[in-house]
């Protein structure tokens, strides 16, 4: 089958041991993965004349992912809940107010932020499987997070299987129980930049299409009103493929609000399975990566508070942000009894 997986001790992190796993397959692709924040830490992709160079942002050790607190979320699996919650932090399930840890403030304005302050980026899970079959090789990551957890009610369980195959596609599959109703949203933070890191280049030549005729308006708080904007002569109409630094700095209040792009786009696509989300090339490498997933939205950010700004872009999977506070929003809300189910795939041209 043309693959490899091998692995070795990292360091340790509150007494429990890190591993690094090097993924690779028959096109000479690698992918190294951590065990702290189930995080992608190098991705080795080839260029338009087969050089392999990495595209990933991360740290170089685990010392410094860990003093950096979740500063960046390098190449991070995170939850319980990516993006924002509003509302000071807090949200209602069958009448009961639960407050969640408030880790974020834009314009002052307090949220939480990816999971709070322990989230699931700042932990080490649980390898709990590496394998190898016909779809490719891969690894499955696995977290229990107990009632309470940030603020966020039920014992949940959740599982990371990612997988590298010979058509060179990054497959992430998530999966979480709970014991009690909660809301769970994961996505991976990873930044990429085609070019290659070691380019110190920033992203803003990089071509990006979206497939998407809206996006999730917020307030100065990045927090979404409700309102589902149309992209139509705005900053924010990527149906054509459009450099991302092309409109960064136009006079926009959302634009301002975010510094340039962060925010959600709502993907036009309604069909069941795996739907196009984004395509973001390079014309300097050749290098494309296209972005399939089961969710309804993508979160989009340059990159601007990067210690290198704009270094990278972060292509994040999800459901709306603030859905536990938007009824109107498709709901992330997990019962006892029911499984979580999400996928995405980056595909490497």
């Amino acid at each position: 089958m043309n693959y490899n997986i091998d692995s070795s001790l990292w360091g340790k992190f509150e007494d429990k041991e890190v591993y690094v796993w090097k993924l690779k397959n028959a096109n000479g692709i690698e992918l190294w993965f951590t065990s702290y924040g189930a995080r992608l830490i190098k991705a080795f992709v080839p260029d338009a004349n087969g050089k392999l160079e990495n595209v990933t942002l991360g740290w170089e050790t685990l010392d410094e992912y860990v003093a950096e607190n979740g500063g960046t979320y390098y190449g991070a699996a995170v939850g319980r809940y990516g993006n924002r919650i509003g509302s000071n932090g807090t949200f209602l399930i069958d009448g009961e107010k639960y407050q969640l840890e408030l880790n974020n403030a834009p314009s002052g304005i307090p949220c939480a932020l990816h999971g709070g302050l322990k989230g699931f980026s700042l932990q080490v899970w649980e390898c709990v499987e590496e394998f190898q079959d016909k779809n490719g090789v891969g690894i499955i990551f696995e977290i229990s997070s107990p009632d309470g957890e940030g603020g966020y009610p039920g014992n949940v369980v959740m599982r990371v299987k990612y997988t590298l195959t010979n058509d060179n596609v990054w497959r992430i599959e998530y999966t979480a129980t709970t014991d009690k109703a909660t809301h769970i949203s994961p996505t991976n933070h990873a930044y990429w930049n085609l070019d290659g890191i070691d380019a110190k280049t920033t992203v803003m030549d990089h071509v990006l299409k979206i497939n998407a005729s809206c996006i999730t308006a917020y307030d100065a708080g990045m927090i979404p009103t409700g309102e589902l904007r149309d992209v139509t002569n705005t900053p924010f109409d990527f149906r054509e493929p459009t450099k991302i630094g092309e409109h960064h700095d136009d006079d926009d209040e959302l634009i301002r609000y975010g510094a340039g792009y962060d925010i959600n786009w709502v993907i036009d696509s309604k069909e069941d399975g795996l739907r196009h989300a984004c395509t973001l090339s390079s014309e300097k490498s050749g290098r494309t990566i296209e972005v399939w997933t089961t969710e309804v939205g993508i979160q989009i950010y340059d990159g601007y508070y990067l210690p290198v700004r704009n270094a990278g872009v972060a292509l994040e999977t999800q459901h709306f942000p603030d859905t536990p506070n938007k009824p109107e929003f498709p709901s992330t809300l997990l019962k006892p009894g029911e499984t979580l189910h999400s996928t995405t795939e980056y595909r490497f041209c």
